[in-house]
């Protein structure tokens, strides 16, 4: 920015708002020097991070019990999912909703809003029930 600052300096006189003006318009042109560093340091952060994730994951059970608490926990969600879509299916039959707590059903339906999300039942299925209606 030196070489600028002179044919600034010689052209318009030297002044602090001719620096100013030098350096804001050095911060708003990236050069490709500069694009290259910020990019390479990116990719530093990037593989950090993946290190990081890849240290903290699991790579390997100690034991049977290990492998069984792990597909337990993994189950419970795709289980609970199937049981409930598989009851709207007609493959088994539910008990009858008057039938049910009120608190269980309300547990229910915060379950199934969490995994499903809160838009598509409260507000996109209700509205393309509405549409397939009439």
């Amino acid at each position: 920015m030196g070489w600028a600052s002179k044919i600034f300096g010689a052209v318009f006189g030297s002044s602090q708002s001719t620096e100013k003006v030098l350096d804001i318009a050095d911060k708003a042109f990236h050069t490709d020097q500069e694009k290259a560093a910020e990019s390479a340091a990116a990719v530093g952060v990037d593989q950090k991070d993946l290190a990081d994730a890849r240290a903290m994951q699991m790579t390997a059970h100690g034991s049977f019990l290990d492998v069984l608490i792990d597909g337990w926990n993994r189950a419970v969600r795709p289980g609970v999912t199937t049981f409930l879509i598989g009851g709207w299916a007609g493959w088994w039959s539910f008990p009858a909703p008057e039938s049910i707590d009120q608190f269980w059903q309300n547990v229910s339906l915060l379950i199934l809003t969490f995994w499903f999300g809160g838009r598509a039942l409260l507000k996109d299925l209700p509205a393309a029930i509405r549409s397939m209606r009439g």
